[in-house]
């Protein structure tokens, strides 16, 4: 047994030769299972050629399931870890562990897997600090002036409870990403609007919200730092809470000391001072704790926009119409542009999701897994 694990170690190791650096090209694996009526061992090449093609998902679910019959193998475990870190899965960091302490010292692939601990590390640097929006039902949606058709109707929506970035996600926070995942750095078409140059940002907007960010940099940023984009659903209810309100702070009108928004319909680009902090208006807080969800930047959501989504969306935990539905990701909140009306909790906009724009940044949630309120 011990010989034929070191000879499947040996072949499993010629196919996974520089995987560490891969990326996922398939995260679309949806509904795969693994292939009935393989061996472990057979399973394992599977797996690696298919981590080798880019099929991490695909490569984790055999790797998964092969360790139910070896689950100390040291290739299977390393193969493990590999996939859990390009996917940006919590579990990596102890997966790498327990295959440091499997493997000899003098493993020739020891110096890449403390290279991946290092990356799953990365964001801990940076952390999102998240604010629990606890589940149950809430109204969503908006009818009547100053409501346009696409808020309509309001509706009863119950979430399960989630987390949700206390702040927007700040150029701090991005430039540890873009370093230590060697992801591009934002930019924009016309480079006045930029705050970066090349990988460095300018002085003193660490605590800005990054912009010039596309959906797709978005999605990444979040699962890098251990979430992910909120849902429609779930952005408007950590805005408005369960009571209705207008705006995150309740319905009195906008102001100065409450949100960074335009009280003309124009405002020109300033630079970095046309932004704010990301603790800078306590007084327009959210009901949970979260800042600037009215405001500063428009931020990415997972969902695809559909102006007639509320007509027939589901009760609970509504996923977002299927991309057939349109071509454009929605945005939320409104930005430094925005005038009073824009600002509001229930409004919906939309956005081609490879723009990357001086009034578009992030915030991520995250699943309450720790949480046992649902229902």
């Amino acid at each position: 047994m011990r010989q034929g694990r070191r000879g499947l170690w040996w072949i499993v190791m010629l196919i996974v030769a520089g995987t560490a650096g891969v990326t996922e090209r398939d995260a679309v694996a949806e509904e795969y299972h693994a292939i009935p009526g393989l061996s472990a061992q057979d399973r394992a090449v599977l797996a690696a050629n298919m981590v080798q093609q880019g099929q991490c998902r695909n490569g984790l679910m055999e790797v998964t399931e092969a360790m139910k019959e070896l689950p100390n193998d040291e290739t299977l475990v390393r193969l493990k870890g590999v996939c859990e870190t390009e996917l940006g899965l919590p579990a990596a960091k102890d997966t790498i562990m327990k295959w440091l302490k499997l493997a000899p010292q003098a493993h020739p692939e020891r110096a890449k897997m403390l290279a991946l601990l290092a990356k799953t590390q990365a964001s801990l640097e940076t952390p999102n600090d998240w604010v629990l929006v606890p589940a149950g039902e809430f109204e969503m949606g908006a009818e009547g002036a100053p409501a346009d058709p696409d808020e309509a109707p309001k509706h009863k929506v119950f979430l399960d409870a989630f987390y949700i970035g206390k702040y927007e996600v700040t150029n701090r926070q991005y430039h540890t990403f873009v370093k230590s995942a060697f992801y591009p750095p934002p930019e924009n078409p016309d480079p006045k609007y930029s705050l970066w140059r090349g990988e460095t940002m300018l002085d003193g907007i660490g605590e800005l919200p990054v912009i010039n960010v596309s959906w797709d940099d978005a999605v990444a940023f979040c699962k890098w730092s251990g979430g992910r984009l909120p849902t429609e659903a779930e952005w408007e209810k950590a805005a408005r809470g369960t009571d209705g309100r207008t705006y995150p702070w309740g319905n009195e009108p906008v102001t100065g000391n409450r949100t960074n928004y335009s009280i003309e319909n124009v405002t020109f680009w300033e630079g970095p001072a046309t932004l704010a902090k990301k603790d800078q208006y306590d007084y327009g807080r959210s009901p949970y704790g979260a800042y600037e969800m009215a405001g500063n930047v428009w931020e990415w959501v997972q969902d695809w926009y559909d102006e007639n989504y509320y007509k027939n969306s589901p009760s609970k935990n509504p996923p977002g119409p299927s991309p057939s539905s349109g071509k454009e990701r929605v945005i939320r909140g409104g930005s430094w542009q925005s005038i009073p009306v824009t600002v509001r909790s229930s409004n919906r906009n939309k956005q081609d999701p490879m723009d990357r724009r001086v009034y578009i940044g992030i915030r991520c949630a995250k699943d309450a897994t720790d949480v046992k309120e649902t229902k």
